[in-house]
């Protein structure tokens, strides 16, 4: 076989493979002999059939075979003799397998970016100190307070602004329902509603009463084909609550399971620092990988960044939809969501090949030790235990995606290890 290869772009080419007919003729010949063996043909005992009446009957089966084997065959070679590490399937195309021409065909390959690491070692960065203010305590206490809040139904009274109705609701936009009629729901009476006046019409209304009462839809109503429409509220007041709310003190704590506010007071510290050296060694972690990746630019496979693109994409919409975004109307975006998350997705397979490239300079393994921590850490936050976990990420030939984030992981912290850090 011989070949050449054409560059595309810093990480693909065009392999251009051919097989002489000689190395053809082989090929049919190995694969006849081999059919000869078992071929069943009427009138002969298996085997025995003469190898004419063989190649006629299993010409195509033959023709079949030998394509499946010149393919990888012609391409591992031609790898070989240029010395091209590929990353990925290649693409076939131009095959000619044709009787008395030589065997052709194209492979489109992309390849590992080569690129010349800058320094990594000895990074600035800075850190925040984990500092809790009196702001960062008292806005939790009151988190608390209104989590702990009582709801209780005030003496026969209209509905006033503070109040929540709970209420059967049906809402109609040129006199077709939106949606399926809600019941006991709880609506929240105050100036800023999502639905523009509403709250205002609610006001007065008491226990049992039914009101139609028209609104207009927000411009940002999640769906955009029902955004700023005029609507029409059908409501059922069944109930009117009234939030209470726990004083800040000792019964308050006891409540949450503490012997007195001092003691919630010192709890909610210990957690705001831990929350707070967390999101600082966060922020440290991006400072420095944005820092390694401004750093090395280079081009990366593009079948990489697709599907990256189309993770985050997909990640995108689905936070959306969670929020009461239209899936159909987010599908129409898509073009939209590539191009906000086009240069992220590159960056991110960018951070992957530096790592990677460090990870093997640096001589930075996975042990065993290491997946077994991994398992167990996996064991703890899925509350399954470790053997059924090793045993799913074996089963489901997840372990080497395993062993890669592992050593990112293993990389990262080599990297903070070797930077110097300001706390500030």
């Amino acid at each position: 076989m011989k070949s050449k290869v054409k560059p595309i772009d810093e990480c693909s080419a065009l392999l251009e493979i051919e097989a002489s007919r000689e190395t053809i003729e082989k090929a049919f010949d190995e694969v006849y002999d081999e059919i000869h063996k078992v071929a069943i043909i009427p009138g002969f005992r298996a085997g025995k059939a003469p190898k004419d009446m063989v190649k006629v009957n299993y010409a195509k089966a033959a023709k079949e075979e030998v394509l499946k084997r010149l393919v990888p065959e012609g391409y591992k070679k031609a790898l070989q003799e240029h010395g091209i590490t590929p990353v990925g399937m290649p693409e076939i195309s131009d095959l000619v397998f044709e009787e008395n021409k030589p065997f052709k065909f194209k492979a489109k390959i992309e390849t590992r970016p080569k690129f010349k690491l800058k320094a990594y070692k000895g990074l600035s960065l800075e850190k925040k100190k984990a500092v809790i203010t009196d702001e960062d305590m008292n806005n939790t206490l009151k988190s608390l307070q209104e989590v702990n809040a009582k709801y209780t139904t005030p003496e026969d009274r209209p509905i006033k602004m503070g109040d929540y109705v709970v209420s059967d609701l049906e809402c109609f936009v040129d006199g077709k329902a939106i949606h399926k009629k809600r019941e006991n729901l709880w609506l929240t009476v105050e100036k800023d509603s999502f639905i523009p006046g509403l709250s205002d019409k609610l006001v007065g209304m008491k226990k049992g009463d039914v009101a139609d009462i028209e609104a207009r839809l927000p411009e940002k109503y999640p769906d955009v084909k029902l955004a700023g429409k005029d609507a029409r509220y059908h409501l059922v007041a069944k109930e009117i609550k009234e939030r209470k709310l726990p004083d800040i003190d000792d019964e308050l704590a006891k409540d949450l399971g503490k012997a007195s506010l001092e003691e919630l007071k010192k709890e909610i510290g210990k957690e705001l620092e831990a929350r707070a050296i967390s999101t600082a060694e966060l922020n440290v972690e991006n400072q420095l990988l944005a820092k390694i990746i401004d750093d090395n630019v280079f081009g990366v496979p593009a079948s990489f960044v697709v599907r990256q693109l189309d993770r985050m994409v997909a990640d995108a919409k689905r936070k959306l939809q969670e929020r009461g975004f239209n899936k159909e109307e987010l599908d129409k975006k898509d073009g939209e969501f590539k191009t906000k998350y086009k240069g992220d997705a590159e960056r991110q397979i960018r951070l992957l090949f530096i790592l990677d490239e460090i990870a093997d300079k640096e001589k930075i393994e996975v042990n065993d030790e290491d997946l077994k921590s991994a398992y167990s850490m996996i064991a703890s936050q899925s509350g399954k235990t470790e053997d059924v976990v090793k045993a799913y990420y074996i089963k489901e030939d997840l372990v080497d995606n395993l062993k890669d984030k592992i050593r990112e992981g293993k990389t990262v912290k080599f990297l903070l290890d070797n930077s110097n850090i300001t706390e500030k």
